[in-house]
């Protein structure tokens, strides 16, 4: 077999929101802004899903939940339930594989529940060093308690140690060494995800204190009016009601400094390919499966109730062979379900066949046009508790079709923060009943019928029906 393709490392995180990376943000990412300065940033990537297993499904697949079944967390389901095995879904890593990558993954998995990595075409793989799991320093930790459960720990500064690595990165770092020995003239595919900076947000205490807590600047929307909101939001405020300004401060610090260390690693595992001499022929992506609400709308972390930029909003850096300089995008929106066929099109691998993305190979070359890029799409389901959502981007308008609660219109270039619900204006009406129209629009192509065949009276919700796309 003639091998003569670019290796990929795939970086990917958990609850990492594109506005920590955005440029002019406090949080301190050196590594990764070299790496975006060499490739383009994609400010408008979002998520199929807030959760991390289907979003994770996503990813692997290109498709979206309502067709690979995992809608919620694998672990809280029985597998027949919410799993996408390899038996019914083809994976991008199969197709490598087929095409003689040497693949390797390690770190969090989560996609399915067999956690047989060899199934899905990873050689080399190891599912249980995706997080630090560091212990805070006694009388650093912000406790948020509630009767009958017990305390919640949200955040810490964690011991330091002699040895501070992140044992996924310790382990795609040997697998790069490895490969430059060993199997050098064959491409190889290294996927490291982390846990971080999921919650609870505990760095080591070298990065917290990085962070000056007097100039951390909290969310612009941490103490916004919520009535145009749908209940569930002020219901799940209520559950951070009792944190003080200084705690959001210290939260928001440790989040970002967790998110420092990560990119700490990111800069030791880059250096590996340079002192292997593989970084020239290797393609490099970062990502996040979902964001982190951090203090939007004076919510945290992410769920039932959260259909913001925060957390649907992930970053998106990819670094190609062929690329001689970096650029920023923030006007072409795409989705975690284009990530697998931009790979293997770049590669020169196979397709998937059933692909509900597409590949950006296009945009990272700057030969498309705009507007085949000006939409994006991501369902919800619930996370433990059933609460159905669907979002719909286009340019700058964003539509939140939420059946049991309050729907949400925002025009995300007056309104980045969704601090002004649109949706029962009269004056945005036309906009509103447009971007229903898109929505089953979106439902329809990806076959997801669960709200499409909604003609039972007492399911008739939307501001428009589905029909209304048939009839025109």
């Amino acid at each position: 077999m003639m091998y003569n393709r670019p290796n990929i490392l795939f970086l990917m995180t958990d609850h990492t929101n594109a506005q920590a990376l955005a440029p002019g943000s406090q949080c301190l990412t050196p590594n990764l802004d070299a790496l975006a300065s060499q490739g383009i940033r994609l400010g408008r990537c979002y998520t199929t899903n807030a959760i991390c297993s289907p979003a994770r499904a996503s990813l692997m697949t290109s498709t979206f939940p309502s067709t690979h079944g995992v809608w919620d967390c694998t672990h809280t389901q029985r597998p027949e339930w919410v799993d996408a095995p390899a038996d019914r879904f083809t994976y991008f890593s199969h197709l490598l594989a087929d095409a003689g990558y040497r693949n390797g993954y390690f770190g969090k998995w989560h996609v399915e529940q067999s956690n047989k990595l060899a199934d899905f075409g990873w050689h080399e793989y190891n599912h249980k060093s995706g997080g630090m799991r560091l212990r805070p320093i006694e009388g650093s930790q912000v406790i948020v308690p509630k009767e009958g459960y017990r305390d919640y720990l949200l955040a810490g500064i964690g011991e330091d140690s002699d040895r501070l690595s992140h044992p996924a990165f310790d382990e795609g770092i040997d697998f790069i060494r490895q490969h430059a020995v060993n199997n050098k003239n064959q491409p190889f595919c290294c996927f490291v995800s982390t846990s971080e900076p999921h919650d609870p947000y505990v760095p080591p205490k070298q990065f917290f204190d990085m962070y000056d807590l007097d100039s951390i600047r909290t969310s612009p929307t941490l103490h916004d009016d919520v009535s145009d909101k749908p209940e569930v939001v002020r219901r799940m405020r209520s559950i951070w009601r009792n944190l003080t300004d200084a705690d959001w401060r210290q939260v928001t610090a440790a989040y970002w400094a967790v998110i420092t260390f990560i990119d700490s690693e990111i800069g030791r595992i880059i250096d590996v390919l340079r002192e292997t001499d593989q970084y020239d022929n290797t393609i490099i992506v970062f990502t996040s499966d979902h964001g982190d609400m951090i203090g939007g709308h004076g919510l945290v972390t992410k769920g039932v109730g959260t259909p913001y930029e925060e957390v649907y909003n992930v970053p998106l850096i990819i670094r190609t062979p062929e690329m001689a300089e970096g650029r920023e995008d923030n006007s072409t929106l795409t989705s975690l379900v284009d990530l697998a066929p931009t790979l293997l099109d770049i590669c020169g691998v196979k397709a998937l066949e059933n692909a509900q993305g597409r590949s950006l190979r296009p945009v990272l070359e700057g030969t498309t046009d705009p507007d085949d890029w000006r939409d994006a799409y991501a369902e919800f389901f619930g996370q433990r508790f059933v609460y159905t959502q669907r979002i719909v981007w286009h340019g700058d308008w964003k539509y939140v079709f939420s059946p049991g609660g309050i729907d949400e219109l925002y025009n995300l270039a007056d309104d980045p923060h969704e601090r002004i619900n649109l949706a029962d204006n009269p004056k945005y009406r036309e906009v509103l009943i447009e971007m229903t129209k898109r929505m089953w629009c979106k439902m329809k192509m990806v076959g997801d019928m669960s709200l499409f065949n909604t003609h039972y009276a007492t399911l008739r919700t939307a501001p428009i029906g589905p029909s209304a796309i048939e009839e025109e």
